[in-house]
């Protein structure tokens, strides 16, 4: 490719913020170039079964990390959204309420082909439009778990949103008992290349540049306003030129992009004069809960459908939040151990279902990266919290016990899922990065959509937040940037 190019929005990165965008401008003809440093993820191995992600090597793909994502599409709760007593004390807030986001989820859980229920889940958040699809059915051991724990505890079971392509008549998604960490030959998991992109490439207002790297975001002369990015392609340089530029890169490289732009007004990096670029990093503290049941995999079956969010806001003598526990998807996770260890995680996995306990971890300036033109260090993760993990993990024992099943649990707290915040939105330029539209506070036209923007992760899983995020800002952008004379006349009508 030679010479520059022209677009009304610039979006740097194809993940769930970034896709889902790309879309949300598409359908009202915004004139969009989006740019991704990978390529489509197209794996020739000849058949349907789905890939482990291990198998298929690091870097960057169309989709980002969705392309292996577990597809559970959850809101996150109302108390969320609130600066909140926690056992760390009081959190940061989101400048926005759960109602503020409420219409954008709906589209998103429309888009994403979420099958889901309110049933048995009593932190469900009122919706004002239904369910999309109906939720995904127990299968098998599963169908047996959720009898078991429901008739022996009284806890409510609930169904897991999933965002599937699933049909029982048709020929999209097959239940098959791969879906967390796994590349879905099929087609029929939501991520963000199949869900939105590739409507949004139909729609001919956007244009895909893969294998693109953004170098840096351009401004005007007086460095209040951008003017687009300047870009690395097959070893040639060029400049797509655009009043409105999205950063969409993702929890590390979205903030050492704005810092690689830096300039003599901003020297700490676009949109950084609050220092908080990078920092404040939420995340989820998660560990596992392994109900034993001898030779369950033995004959495949879909046993990411079950969740208890019970002790979600509080528990039997804990005031404070605890947390998820969900079942997971059935994976090759002994491919990470060292060769030694992997027969016994492998014959583990197989003679059980595998649950996992998820909680908030929580942000402070110290948890996030130093950025420096050689990289994101890491500083610290954010705040484990510890005792609601050790709460769920009680909790869990005697529910698995009572139901009949004899339980294994990991005593680890790991604190590296679902991270966010790293470009955080609030309602004061001091302490946050973007304001409650995901427009920079500092250079006009820059805004950021990915996990990077969100406050907190909450306990549950964020995707579904970022592409409603995305959807909200589609919405503000669009009315800021010139529209086509016949997009114009369509909404009128």
């Amino acid at each position: 490719m030679s010479g520059n190019l022209t677009a009304d929005v610039v979006i740097v990165g194809t993940g769930l913020g970034g896709s889902t965008l790309a879309y949300g401008l598409a359908r009202h003809g915004i004139d969009v170039v989006l740019i991704e440093r990978g390529d489509f993820l197209r794996p020739h191995s000849g058949s349907l079964i789905p890939i482990y992600k291990d198998k298929l090597g690091p870097g960057s793909v169309v989709g980002g990390p969705s392309k292996f994502y577990g597809a559970a599409m959850y809101r996150l709760r109302q108390v969320d959204f609130l600066g909140t007593e926690t056992e760390h004390g009081p959190v940061f807030p989101w400048p926005i309420t759960y109602s503020d986001l409420e219409p954008y989820y709906c589209e998103a859980e429309y888009l994403y082909k979420v099958h889901g229920s309110s049933e048995n889940d009593p932190t469900e958040p009122p919706r004002s439009r239904p369910w999309p699809h109906p939720p995904i059915p127990h299968q098998g051991p599963a169908r047996e778990m959720v009898s078991r724990l429901s008739g022996s505890s009284g806890v409510p079971v609930s169904f897991i949103p999933r965002a599937l392509d699933y049909d029982p008549a048709g020929n999209g998604c097959v239940l098959c008992r791969h879906c967390d960490a796994y590349y879905c030959p099929r087609d029929a998991k939501m991520d963000a290349e199949i869900a939105a992109l590739r409507p949004a490439l139909e729609t001919r207002s956007v244009k895909l540049l893969t294998n693109t790297e953004c170098l840096r975001i351009l401004v005007a002369p007086d460095e209040r306003k951008v003017n687009g990015i300047r870009v690395r392609r097959d070893g040639v340089e060029f400049t797509i030129h655009a009043p409105v530029v999205v950063v969409s890169a993702g929890i590390t490289e979205s903030p050492l992009l704005l810092w690689r732009s830096r300039t003599a007004k901003h020297p700490n990096g676009l949109a950084n004069s609050s220092g908080a670029l990078g920092r404040n990093m939420g995340a989820h503290t998660h560990s596992w809960l392994l109900p034993l049941v001898s030779g369950v995999q033995k004959e495949e079956f879909h046993q990411k459908t079950f969740a208890i969010n019970a002790f979600y806001d509080s528990a039997p003598g804990r005031p404070y939040r605890c947390g998820t526990i969900q079942a997971a998807g059935y994976m090759e996770a002994w491919l990470s151990y060292r060769a030694p260890l992997r027969p016994a995680i492998a014959a583990l996995l197989r003679n059980s279902i595998q649950t996992f306990l998820m909680t908030e971890a929580f942000p402070s300036h110290d948890a996030g990266f130093e950025l420096s033109d050689k990289g994101a260090r890491l500083l610290s993760q954010p705040a484990p919290s510890r005792k609601a993990l050790a709460t769920l993990r009680r909790l869990g024992s005697e529910l698995f016990r009572a139901a009949g099943y004899r339980v294994l649990t990991s005593r680890r707290a790991e604190t590296d899922w679902h991270p966010v915040g790293t470009a955080r939105m609030g309602a004061d330029p001091s302490s946050s990065v973007i304001d409650s539209e995901c427009r920079a506070h500092d250079v006009d036209g820059l805004y950021v959509v990915d996990a990077s923007s969100l406050p907190r992760a909450g306990a549950l899983n964020t995707g579904l937040t970022i592409a409603a995020l995305a959807l909200r800002a589609a919405n503000t952008i669009r009315q800021n940037v010139r529209q086509p004379a016949w997009a114009v006349a369509s909404a009128s009508r």
